[in-house]
C-alpha cells in the first residue's frame, strides 16, 4: 500500500499542488491509517479545505479505500526575519 500511495502522491498530487505553490508528503502508513503533510496554499490558502477534501482525500481513498482513516497535517509556514 505504501508504494501505491507514494506513486499517487508523486505522479498525480504533487504535480497538481506544485502548480499552486504547494506540496504533499507521505508521513506514515499503517493498516487502518494514513498520514500526509501538506505545505503552501494547500495548507492555509483560500481554497485549502476544498483541496484537502475534494482533491487529496479522494485520490488517496482510491488506494486505501473507505475504511482507512486519512489524516492531513498542515505545515505552518515560517516567515523570514528581517535583519
Amino acid at each position: 500500500m505504501r508504494e501505491a500511495l507514494k506513486q499517487v502522491i508523486d505522479d498525480v498530487l504533487n504535480p497538481l499542488l506544485q502548480s499552486d505553490s504547494s506540496s504533499i508528503e507521505l508521513l506514515d502508513v499503517s493498516e487502518d491509517e494514513v498520514t500526509v503533510r501538506v505545505t503552501g496554499r494547500a495548507a492555509f490558502g483560500v481554497g485549502a479545505e476544498f483541496v484537502r477534501t475534494g482533491v487529496i482525500e479522494p485520490a488517496l481513498r482510491k488506494v486505501v479505500g473507505d475504511q482507512c482513516a486519512i489524516h492531513i497535517k498542515k505545515t505552518i509556514p515560517t516567515a523570514k526575519r528581517r535583519a
